[in-house]
C-alpha cells in the first residue's frame, strides 16, 4: 500500500489558531488496485513546536485494507507536504 497524491486539498476555516483543518482526495494503490479516496485531516501544532496530525476516511468508504497501515501512510505524506509547504493556508 502506498499514497500516491493527496489533491482537491481545501482549508476548512477554523478559529482556533494552532489547529489546521483540511478536505482532499487521496489517491491510493492497494496491491494491483487504484483507488481514489475522501479525506479529511488536522493538522495540531502542541505548545513545544511538534505537530500531531489527525486523519479520517470519509463514512462510507469501503478500501478492503487495514485502515491503520493505511492511516499511517496518509499522515506521513501530509506531515511531508506540510514541512515543504505544500499545504494551502487557512
Amino acid at each position: 500500500m502506498r499514497v500516491l497524491e493527496i489533491n482537491k486539498i481545501s482549508a476548512d476555516e477554523n478559529f482556533i489558531y494552532y489547529r489546521r483543518n483540511y478536505k482532499a482526495a487521496a489517491r491510493l494503490q492497494m496491491l494491483s488496485k487504484v483507488l481514489d479516496v475522501g479525506i479529511s485531516f488536522t493538522i495540531e501544532m502542541d505548545p513545544f513546536g511538534g505537530k500531531m496530525v489527525y486523519v479520517d476516511i470519509d463514512p462510507g468508504t469501503d478500501i478492503d485494507y487495514p485502515l491503520i497501515p493505511v492511516k499511517s501512510a496518509l499522515k506521513t505524506f501530509i506531515t511531508t507536504m506540510d514541512n515543504e509547504g505544500k499545504l494551502p493556508c487557512a
